[in-house]
């Protein structure tokens, strides 16, 4: 017999495993539960579990979710079952069970005004179970890896531009950070119409346990009469199970055709070599061409990646 019940933490593995299967990840338990540690306010989760010799195992899992990259108000959806509990009727309980939490937040005048879906690319079966259900595709990413054991050339600078990163920042320094970085997540395809991030949420991924001050690069102008240059670009790493994660990489407007997206990423290329880093991985909007084009010629390897989907609630 199954039964949907909330989450609690000794689901965890169970949680992992299947949240795994379903975005196509490598997070480990330990992992997922410094996160949970991390985050500000809990999601709503739901658990489909069997009963059995060795206790309660779980079959499937649901989840609904705030999400920095859907609209503010939207809810992220995540609804995994493992692969022998298909056809069971799992799925459209745990279904069931989110249709009923919408419903109930609407009823507070607190509901989603929307609801955003994430399918592998190599499922077809559940980008068609979305459709069915009235998601439309709204973007596509994809993972790419590279190599940090083959040679890499060293980074090209402009003229007068020189890098730096934030092991010795000051508060001043990082007010700076945060706030360009905000500006140019607005100009990349993932943010493109959405609300600014607050500087909450620029502080939280600027500032994470996992991104080392010496892997959040910036590309600085020649120094002026007023200062210590213009900044030009970022280039932030973190760290991640299998070596290093470029979190993002952008340049700001007028400094663009220089080169300098190629050099900050060398650079953090060279930096993570010399931590005896063998792999790189980052994550990339498949209407980001230009920066697409930099990974290419620095040998990234494209991986499977993630439709995201979305749905208008009245």
């Amino acid at each position: 017999m199954t039964i949907i019940r909330p989450y609690v933490t000794g689901d965890a593995e169970g949680w992992v495993r299947l949240t795994n299967l379903a975005r196509g990840h490598a997070l480990s338990v330990e992992r997922f539960l410094q996160g949970e540690l991390r985050e500000g306010s809990a999601p709503w989760r739901v658990v489909a579990v069997t009963g059995g010799a060795q206790g309660e195992t779980v079959v499937g899992v649901a989840e609904l979710r705030a999400f920095p990259y859907i609209p503010a108000g939207w809810r992220q959806v995540t609804l995994a079952v493992t692969p022998d509990g298909r056809g069971c009727g799992v799925g459209r309980a745990l279904e069931g069970a989110v249709r009923a939490e919408v419903e109930r937040l609407q009823g507070t005048g607190e509901g989603p005004a929307g609801l955003a879906v994430n399918a592998r690319d190599d499922d077809p079966d559940s980008r068609a179970w979305a459709e069915r259900r009235g998601f439309a595709l709204h973007a596509h990413r994809f993972a790419s890896e590279l190599d940090l054991r083959a040679a890499q050339p060293g980074p090209e600078w402009p003229d007068g531009v020189r890098v730096r990163d934030m092991t010795r920042a000051t508060g001043a320094d990082w007010a700076r950070l945060e706030g360009m970085y905000a500006d140019l997540l607005l100009q990349t395809p993932d943010l493109a119409g959405q609300p600014r991030w607050t500087p909450e949420q620029v502080r939280a991924s600027v500032r994470d346990e996992r991104s080392l001050p010496e892997w959040l690069l910036i590309a600085q102008g020649p120094p002026t009469p007023e200062g210590d240059g213009e900044w030009l670009g970022v280039c932030q790493g973190t760290r991640i199970s299998t070596g290093i994660y470029n979190e993002f990489t952008a340049v700001l407007p007028g400094a663009r055709g220089q080169g300098l997206a190629r050099a900050l990423k060398l650079e953090l290329v060279r930096r993570a070599q010399q931590a005896g880093v063998t792999s790189m991985r980052t994550n990339n909007h498949a209407a980001n061409a230009p920066m697409l084009a930099v990974n290419r010629r620095l040998g990234f390897r494209p991986l499977s990646g993630m439709l995201e989907l979305w749905r208008a609630l009245p």
